[in-house]
């Protein structure tokens, strides 16, 4: 350290604090040893994070800055390419610091207090402020016509030998003359197989693929040895460092070894869970390193393929019930398995409905061995694809994305995991409805016959809808374009599984190619009729925020009139035209209506031209100026936009341009991308209370109205009472909040939060809030509710003791009182999560569990919603005789609000407590006469 700072010393960039200098604290100092390739170098690090809340750190406001990473360098490989890459030289101590922050950077070291006056390693804005400087390099260098990605002081050059040869020389001349040095020790190429950021990349033969190197799977072996041999002491504990690093070098490997995720859940689970300095390992974590290292092996000698993958986008849904079974589709395959024939088989550990594991009964778990049990028995027919699967449970499509879940489900997802790379398979789950994936409901259900006569009579005109619009140019033609003005970025526009892309990446409708950024990017664009002209105008915007580095390849079709063609060849000195096809060429490809892939669409009826606008800064006339972005005056009047005229805007796209409501929030994204391009304030949606409106009640509008739940009664809430499980805490508290919202007129915002972290006790159910004023009555303090918005007054509620009922409300909360919480001030309504850790009941929590057990009760889970208690409680007092105007005070609803100020008295409150206690009771007395 001491070389270090004597260096730094001698070249200006350390120096000596003066006398009259107000420093702003002193930081700790150390160094750093970094191995490459044998060699170990040191490097002096700075620790401004310390002291806590008033570090230089903890005084950044940090704006977020857009990094590039790998993957920005596998959308530019492509078979026979070559790569050559540049280093720096101790890229940061090339930044000078202004002056009047030397005095934050202070240091003491060998008794004198010095200050840094270069960048340091340690401050946390510097690698978002480094960034800026790297990607003006890479624009310059797309300017010049280099295909290149760069990340902090690394680039990657890709192209031909010779391109690559030329751009090498020009990007060193470039950063010398900037003033930074480079790394010749680091600089390498032009190769087909090259190191960059720690992933090997290939081009050679006719794929690229990228691997891990050998030195870091050794690290990673070395790690894992180092924890297994001292987990292995007796006694003997691990320091939480070294599993954080091996954590840390695993999500990095994990770029390129698909699935590694799985076996690093219970690892994450341990550090979550332990909170000192050491972690004593457990027998699941020493099982997951045990292998590890395997998986990385078996799967980095496959290597991932970097290149454009086949994606099957043909029919494949699954689906489960929790009653009957499960069934799925793949083209015109399918199955049908009940779960009383499965219960009968072998079982294996991972199966469904295991006594030991309460998870493996729930439909996420039935759902997800739907999913292996397809692929088992398809793997052989989908071999070596991206497989696009449709599923109507989104935490299993994000268990199937992530390779990540619950720790009841890991080994089932690992089973999964093993015929996927059995058969070099890669899942993409995409969401469907409910009322959408018929064929797999009805195989679900056991309903075979139903399936065969719907799936037949559907079948042609399912592949039809499915990509009616997905025109594709005929790979021939497009790959002489991509050598020639590429490599491409993106596909700028492509169908929503993405099967007709030609890039590794594409902008699906969702994405919505009007307002994506296409600053940075060389696109690829065969663009739907219908958007043309806004895709068009937003790439324009995009360029003239962003000349050098952006760069666009359209396919635009030539009749008379048409406006696209029309607006391309307006601007000569932006487009120039590279293709050229007559009428009645042979072009496109689309999915075939018989199934089984794309077919030849005939010839076209109209001449196709391709244009390219280049990454350099082009020539915009006056005249160009005016059509294009020369509506800067006209701009000037509209914006900023008042909220009276974007709540006319929101409302004639959803009336007049059928434009759904979801889709007309985004597009405000786009109102939004003008202000701040032209330098107005931006007010957002929500803050604008006549748009937030329009948006509302359009979405209340659009399509079909919105379903009514149907009521919960007491029949009702008897059977759930029956099928509890009387071991399962998060069970029980949910219970008693469906008592509660019950026997109260409860809202489900009464008794849950939307999100755990979004609690708040001054708008909540506290502890303190729930009294027993005798041992028959509970009473309950509403603070806040959507009548009680600003604390102006307490809405109180009364419950009566129903002796001898499951139902009892007061027997309930008096449970929930007695059991774990979060103290006096806490949640009413506690649950623990998958460690045992207690948290506010949440909305999603309170639903899911609820329909969980109104399944496992027999009732139709979707019948019912959160808002079912409130209505059902309700209309169960009406049918027991009770005054409208004690129901509608019960319940503090704001309609005929005069009824809100009647003075009533505690023999009045208990009025109603008291006829549903004896309604509750006669029920249970009937239910249990009846059994």
């Amino acid at each position: 350290m001491d070389k270090e700072i004597r260096k730094e010393r001698a070249a200006g960039n350390v120096v000596m604090v003066k006398m009259e200098w107000s420093i702003q604290g002193i930081s700790a100092v150390g160094v750093v040893a970094k191995e490459r390739k044998g060699v170990i170098k040191f490097r002096p690090v700075w620790d401004y994070s310390r002291p806590e809340d008033v570090g230089v750190n903890s005084r950044i406001d940090l704006e977020k800055e857009k990094f590039s990473s790998i993957k920005d360098a596998y959308a530019l490989l492509r078979p026979g390419l070559w790569m050559a890459k540049l280093d720096l030289t101790a890229a940061y101590r090339s930044v000078p610091v202004a002056a009047m922050y030397w005095i934050a950077h202070v240091f003491e070291w060998d008794e004198e207090v010095l200050a840094d006056t270069r960048a340091p390693f340690g401050n946390s804005a510097m690698p978002g402020i480094f960034m800026r400087f790297t990607r003006g390099i890479v624009r310059w260098m797309k300017a010049q016509g280099a295909s290149i990605v760069g990340y902090l002081d690394d680039f990657l050059l890709i192209g031909s030998k010779k391109v690559v040869s030329e751009f090498l020389l020009l990007l060193r001349e470039f950063v010398t003359f900037l003033g930074f040095e480079v790394n010749d020790d680091k600089c390498e190429g032009p190769f087909q197989a090259m190191e960059f950021l720690g992933i090997l990349l290939s081009t050679e033969g006719n794929q690229c693929t990228a691997s891990i190197s050998e030195d870091r799977i050794l690290v990673v072996q070395q790690k894992i040895a180092d924890i297994r041999r001292l987990g292995a002491l007796a006694g003997s504990q691990v320091p939480r460092t070294l599993m954080e690093g091996l954590l840390g070098l695993l999500a990095f490997c994990g770029q390129v070894v698909y699935g590694l995720s799985l076996y690093t859940r219970y690892a994450h689970a341990l550090l979550a869970q332990a909170r000192g300095r050491y972690l004593r390992l457990t027998d699941k974590v020493v099982q997951d390193l045990k292998v590890i290292v395997t998986v990385i092996r078996l799967y980095n000698g496959r290597k991932v393929r970097l290149d454009r993958v086949e994606i099957k986008w043909e029919w494949f849904s699954s689906d489960a019930s929790t009653g009957k079974g499960m069934g799925a589709v793949l083209d015109r395959r399918w199955f049908a398995v009940t779960w009383a024939w499965l219960i009968c088989q072998p079982q294996e550990p991972y199966f469904p409905f295991r006594p030991d594991c309460p998870e493996s009964y729930d439909i996420g778990y039935l759902e997800l061995f739907t999913v292996f049990w397809a692929v088992v028995l398809w793997g052989k027919y989908i071999t070596g694809k991206t497989v696009v699967i449709r599923i109507d449970n989104n935490c299993v499509i994000g268990q199937v994305e992530k390779w990540w879940g619950p720790a009841a489900y890991i080994p089932l997802l690992r089973q999964l995991f093993y015929v996927c790379v059995q058969h070099d398979v890669r899942l993409r789950p995409v969401y469907i409805s409910s009322e959408d994936n018929i064929y797999a409901d009805l195989l679900s259900r056991d309903r075979v016959e139903d399936f065969r006569a719907r799936f037949e009579a559907d079948k042609q005109r399912l592949v039809w809808i499915e990509d009616r619009d997905d025109w594709m140019l005929i790979p021939t033609l497009w790959h002489p374009l991509d050598v020639q003005l590429g490599p491409f970025t993106v596909d700028c526009c492509v169908s929503e599984n993405g099967a007709n892309s030609f890039c590794r990446v594409g902008w699906t409708k969702e994405d919505d190619a009007r307002i994506m950024d296409f600053s940075g990017h060389n696109a690829w664009g065969n663009l739907p009729f219908s958007d043309f002209i806004d895709i068009v105008h937003n790439f324009l915007r995009c360029k003239r925020r962003a000349q050098r580095g952006t760069s666009a390849t359209f396919l635009v079709p030539w009749w008379p009139g048409n406006p696209g063609f029309e607006l391309v060849v307006s601007l000569p000195g932006v487009f120039r035209i590279v293709r050229r096809w007559e009428r009645n060429s042979a072009l496109f490809t689309a999915p075939s209506p018989e199934g089984g892939g794309r077919t030849f669409w005939g010839t076209t009826d109209w001449p196709v031209i391709v244009v390219h606008c280049p990454p350099c800064e082009v020539s915009w006339t006056d005249t160009e100026l005016t059509g294009v972005t020369g509506a800067r005056g006209f701009l000037d009047k509209m914006l900023p936009a008042e909220d009276a005229v974007l709540a006319d805007w929101v409302a004639y796209m959803v009336t007049e341009r059928a434009v759904k409501p979801d889709t007309a929030k985004k597009y405000t994204s786009g109102v939004r991308a003008l202000h701040v391009q032209l330098g107005f304030e931006w007010v957002p949606v929500r803050q604008r209370w006549a748009v937030h409106a329009v948006l509302q009640g359009c979405g209340r509008r659009w399509d079909t109205p919105s379903k009514q739940v149907m009521p919960m009664g007491f029949e009702e809430l008897l059977l759930i009472a029956g099928v509890l499980n009387p071991h399962n805490f998060n069970e029980n508290v949910v219970f008693a909040a469906m008592d509660t919202c019950f026997f109260c007129f409860f809202r489900k915002d009464n008794v849950s939060v939307e999100k755990a972290e979004a609690w708040n006790p001054r708008g909540h159910l506290v502890r303190s809030d729930v009294t027993f004023p005798d041992g028959a009555s509970a009473d309950i303090r509403v603070r806040h509710s959507k009548t009680i918005q600003a604390g102006e007054r307490y809405h109180h509620v009364q419950m009566r003791h129903v002796p001898g009922s499951p139902l009892c409300p007061v027997t309930s909360l008096q449970r929930v009182m007695e059991g774990p919480g979060l103290g006096e001030d806490g949640p009413l309504f506690c649950i623990e999560d998958a460690k045992g850790r207690l948290k506010p009941l949440t909305h999603s929590f309170f639903v899911s569990t609820f329909r969980k057990l109104a399944e496992r009760a027999g009732l139709d889970p979707k019948a019912y919603s959160g808002h079912s208690f409130r209505r059902g409680g309700a209309t169960a007092a009406s049918g027991l005789a009770v005054p409208g105007h004690l129901i509608q005070a019960h319940g503090d609803w704001a309609s005929d609000c005069y009824k809100l100020y009647i003075d009533l008295g505690r023999e009045q409150q208990l009025l109603l407590p008291s006829a549903m206690a004896e309604g509750a009771a006669a029920a249970t007395a009937a239910h249990r006469a009846g059994r």
